[in-house]
């Protein structure tokens, strides 16, 4: 079927431009690092000492170590390295003569452009399968703890926020055809646009003029909120998430940017359909 043939081709593509092996040889040494930092000397006897103590919760401490390996710092730049790796899928694929290779063959541009978005998201799925499952083991293998929600809500959560990422990572390169344009644009996104929409409840206790209010309010319902789907992911693993007000307040972030995820797409196939290459 040409549809998978052309996801196989992208991720070909991220292989032969070294990008996936050199994610996946970062991932790797993170790995090591980690194994051999919790086998020093010092650290061998913690958990037993920990353990000894009765009152101390220690599964809630292996808990809290896990969600400090996804935490802010980590996930700005593994989010932001997994956008510097799809970014020049769409600006390449335009290149003059790769546009109307693809073009003449028989496939709707429809296909072509959610084959780019599927294999992106492939590709990041199992890199991040790679990385926290290997983290997850050695935490667990070694303190006794096998907190299953880690893996999970930490894939599941993280893959989606690269989903919500990437769909205006392609409808920038379609418009700017540029591959440092687009990665500018989405990174500034990232980093610090929608990390600082997040606080907009700590900012509404200082902010009194309602007007600016709600072009922050109206500014932060139209991008995605992937610092929002990062806070209720690491609540999941917890165990402290509660759907306070109901599904929809609850999972807000997760839902308006779907929404978001589905407007870029939408907008990425119209123009790539309509325009003359």
């Amino acid at each position: 079927m040409i549809f998978w043939a052309l996801i196989k081709g992208t991720i070909k593509e991220a292989l032969s431009k070294k990008i996936l092996l050199s994610v996946f040889g970062l991932f790797s040494f993170i790995v090591l690092l980690i194994l051999a930092l919790i086998n020093l000397d010092s650290v061998e006897g913690i958990p037993a000492l920990m353990q000894a103590n009765e009152e101390f919760d220690y599964r809630q401490f292996i808990i809290s170590i896990e969600l400090l390996m996804i935490s802010q710092p980590p996930f700005l730049i593994i989010m932001t390295l997994f956008m510097v790796m799809v970014s020049s899928f769409i600006p390449s694929m335009l290149e003059k003569g790769n546009i109307e290779v693809l073009l003449s063959k028989p496939v709707s541009r429809t296909s072509i452009i959610l084959s780019k978005y599927l294999a992106g998201v492939i590709i990041i799925f199992f890199a991040l399968l790679y990385l926290v499952l290997l983290i997850w083991i050695i935490v667990s293998a070694k303190s006794g703890v096998w907190h299953f929600d880690f893996v999970i809500y930490s894939v599941i959560y993280y893959t989606y926020i690269f989903a919500v990422m990437y769909s205006a990572i392609i409808l920038t390169g379609l418009l700017f055809r540029s591959t440092i344009l687009s990665l500018i644009v989405n990174i500034m996104l990232f980093f610090p646009i929608t990390a600082i929409l997040s606080l907009k409840n700590e900012m509404a206790q200082v902010i009194t003029n309602k007007p600016v209010m709600f072009i922050i309010d109206f500014i932060y319902y139209l991008l995605p909120k992937p610092w929002d789907i990062r806070a209720i992911a690491s609540s999941l693993i917890e165990g402290s998430f509660t759907a306070t007000g109901g599904f929809f307040f609850a999972y807000q972030p997760v839902i308006t940017s779907g929404i978001f995820m589905v407007a870029m797409l939408f907008l990425s196939i119209y123009f790539f359909n309509k325009k003359d290459y």
